[in-house]
């Protein structure tokens, strides 16, 4: 019990310490905070493509290779194919955008494909250090299954030089906090912390950390934490579509 007790209260401070974090001031980390810089709403092109290498796990972890390309834009907004290709892995998926920083179907921890009743905030453009928003989700499934109503937190903490194989730019930190509603008898929910670097030179991410675990539940306190998530993503490549 006294283990359980430990991990609990670790998770609390853990959690607490994230939601300081995310109210804190980005110049504390030592970024570029000058909110006159903005990432302003990219203008996509059908054809832009970003092939990303990915790894997902700890002491030996599954890594693929995973491309995003553009290949509709109408009315609708924007269709967004992602393939995954890797040791034991090949499938594709659809996201659609209906405008620039919001996603009406996609993805969200993991490769599950969601439709959103309103769109899900992935960006709030044009973004500047300092900026925050947060959002509760929803899905036509929500009353079917758990797991359908997760809850975000995003601050923009500021800009900073990364380098990357596309070269080095100006990338603007985003740090995300998501809680999945899947809590049941056996376990308590879910809590990601995402570390997100968005480069408007290539209108969209350079590199990614994502985590994500949960508690099992004891008679009366939770007892062992699991990993959900442990994530790795990096640009490998950029290819802008014809204008």
């Amino acid at each position: 019990m006294y283990y359980g007790l430990k991990n609990f209260c670790r998770q609390a401070l853990l959690t607490a310490a994230m939601l300081l974090l995310l109210t804190g001031c980005a110049s504390l980390m030592g970024l570029d905070g000058d909110p006159s810089k903005r990432a302003e709403a990219p203008d996509y092109r059908v054809g832009d493509r970003w092939e990303y290498r990915v790894e997902e796990g700890y002491r030996l972890p599954l890594v693929w290779d995973e491309t995003w390309e553009i290949v509709r834009i109408d009315a609708e907004g924007v269709a967004v194919r992602i393939t995954r290709k890797g040791e034991n892995i090949d499938d594709m998926r659809t996201e659609l955008w209906p405008q620039p920083g919001l996603v009406s179907q996609g993805a969200l921890m993991n490769v599950e494909t969601r439709q959103f009743n309103a769109p899900y905030q992935r960006y709030r453009f044009p973004m500047k250090a300092g900026d925050s928003w947060s959002q509760r989700l929803d899905t036509p499934e929500a009353k079917q299954r758990q797991g359908q109503q997760p809850s975000f937190v995003t601050r923009a903490w500021g800009w900073e030089k990364i380098k990357t194989a596309v070269g080095e730019v100006d990338a603007l930190r985003l740090n995300q906090v998501i809680t999945f509603d899947d809590e049941d008898p056996w376990r308590w929910a879910t809590h990601g912390s995402y570390e997100i670097w968005y480069a408007p030179a290539v209108n969209n991410i350079v590199y990614a950390k994502k985590r994500a675990s949960y508690f099992e539940r004891g008679d009366r306190y939770p007892t062992e934490e699991r990993s959900a998530q442990s994530e790795i993503i990096e640009l490998r490549s950029y290819t802008r579509g014809q204008p």
